[in-house]
C-alpha cells in the first residue's frame, strides 16, 4: 500500500509540472503595471516594515503614507497606526513584483524597526532625542541620524547601517547580524555583539565593549577609555 501511494503521489507531481502548475501556496506575484495610492493615516512617531516590502522616509511637514506597487497588490500591502506606531507589512506572500513600496512622509520619529526582510531606507536625515533602532530576520535599516541617546539592536542574519551624530550609543548584535555604526560619531558607546554577529562603532571619549560566542566589536577613533569585555570565543578589535 505504501509502495502504491508513492506511485499515485509521484505521478501527481510530474502531471502538474508538465502543465506547468504553479504549487507556490500562497504566493502571488505582481501583474507588471505600477500604480500608486495615497492613504490617509492617523498621527504617528513610530514606524515598522516587515515581510518584504521596501520602505522609504522622508521628513515633511504632516504624516502621510503613498503606496506604489503592482496593481493586484495594493490590497495586499496593508498600512496601518495602531498606538501611534506605522505599521508595514504584506498580508499575503508576495513574490515577483515590479515594486512593492511603501514612501512614508513623517513629522517626527522615535523608532524605526525593520523584520522579515524587509528594507527601511531613510531619504532624510532621522533628528530625535531618544532614537530606537532594530532589525530582525533578515531586514535591512540604513539611516543618518542626529540624536542624543540611541539604541541600537540587530539579530537572525539582519542588517543595520547608520550614519551622522550621537551623544550616546547602545549597540546589541546577535545571531549573525551586522551592525554597522563606523559613520556615526558618538561620544560614548556600550557595544555587546555575541552568536557570530558584528559591530562596527566610532567612538570619541568611552567605549565598554563585550563580544562572546563569536561575536566581534570593532572600533575606530581614539576613545579616552575603553573596557574590554571580550572573551575566548569573541573578540574586541582596534581598528
Amino acid at each position: 500500500m505504501k509502495t502504491l501511494n508513492f506511485i499515485f503521489a509521484f505521478i501527481a507531481v510530474v502531471t502538474l509540472s508538465s502543465c506547468n502548475f504553479d504549487i507556490s501556496l500562497g504566493q502571488v506575484d505582481g501583474n507588471g503595471n505600477v500604480v500608486t495610492e495615497e492613504r490617509s493615516v492617523a498621527d504617528f512617531t513610530k514606524v515598522k516594515g516587515a515581510a518584504g516590502i521596501d520602505v522609504y522616509l522622508t521628513e515633511g511637514t504632516e504624516n502621510k503614507v503613498t503606496v506604489e506597487a503592482d496593481e493586484n497588490l495594493m490590497e495586499l500591502i496593508e498600512t496601518e497606526v495602531e498606538g501611534g506606531k506605522l505599521r508595514i507589512r504584506a498580508i499575503q506572500n508576495i513574490g515577483r513584483a515590479k515594486a512593492k513600496k511603501v514612501h512614508v512622509t513623517y513629522v517626527n520619529l522615535s523608532s524605526i524597526e525593520a523584520s522579515s526582510g524587509a528594507d527601511v531606507i531613510g531619504n532624510s536625515v532621522i533628528k530625535s532625542e531618544t532614537l530606537n533602532l532594530d532589525t530582525s530576520s533578515g531586514a535591512d535599516l540604513e539611516l543618518e541620524i542626529l540624536a542624543s541617546e540611541v539604541f541600537a539592536e540587530t539579530s537572525s542574519g539582519s542588517d543595520m547601517k547608520i550614519s551622522g551624530k550621537a551623544t550616546s550609543l547602545r549597540a546589541k548584535a546577535s545571531s549573525g547580524s551586522d551592525l554597522d555604526a563606523r559613520e556615526l560619531l558618538v561620544a560614548t558607546c556600550n557595544a555587546d555583539a555575541s552568536s557570530g554577529a558584528d559591530i562596527k562603532v566610532n567612538v570619541k571619549d568611552r567605549l565598554t565593549a563585550e563580544a562572546s560566542s563569536g561575536g566581534d566589536v570593532h572600533y575606530y577613533g581614539d576613545p579616552a577609555a575603553v573596557t574590554n569585555k571580550g572573551s575566548r570565543s569573541g573578540g574586541v578589535h582596534k581598528m
